[in-house]
């Protein structure tokens, strides 16, 4: 997927639920136009478009990073105060992100796929070589404590 859908968005206001599930919808794949979590717009679309893909199998991902100081906290709490209760992705069974990096908002939506995907089998993550050492093993052991909804949930992180 090219950036256009997600730029459609930035033009007014997006919506919480698409009026129609994307239910053909099995493969999504943010690659090479610069999707960062910490612009709002980025964030929401992609939320929007996951959560509105129940038949989803495959997600790969992109991501640009930004400095923390550039996230607004609106952003940076965007998951937390979103109601994904209706929500399950039960035929999501690979997530990969590239270039990933230990930005809230990027662990928070990781956190929400984990406990919203039942039949999910490997998360790669590969994260962003500017991660410091440090930086790589606290993504490791906050992500392997999250909640799964799978619990044959492999995560890999590179």
């Amino acid at each position: 997927m090219s950036s256009y859908p997600i730029q459609c968005f930035a033009t007014g206001v997006i919506p919480q639920k698409l009026p129609t599930s994307l239910i053909h919808l099995k493969s999504l794949e943010f690659v090479g136009f610069g999707l960062c979590f910490g612009r709002e717009v980025d964030l929401r679309s992609v939320l929007l478009l996951v959560t509105s893909s129940p038949n989803i199998e495959t997600i790969r991902m992109e991501m640009e990073n930004y400095p923390t100081e550039a996230v607004s906290q609106t952003t940076m709490n965007l998951v937390d105060h979103q109601d994904y209760s209706h929500v399950i992705l039960g035929h999501l069974r690979v997530i990969e992100i590239n270039n990933f990096s230990n930005m809230k908002t990027g662990m928070d939506f990781v956190k929400l796929i984990l406990a919203k995907s039942p039949m999910l089998k490997k998360v790669w993550i590969h994260i962003n070589e500017r991660v410091d050492i440090h930086g790589r093993v606290n993504i490791l052991e906050e992500m392997i404590q999250y909640p799964r909804a799978s619990p044959k949930a492999e995560i890999k992180v590179y």
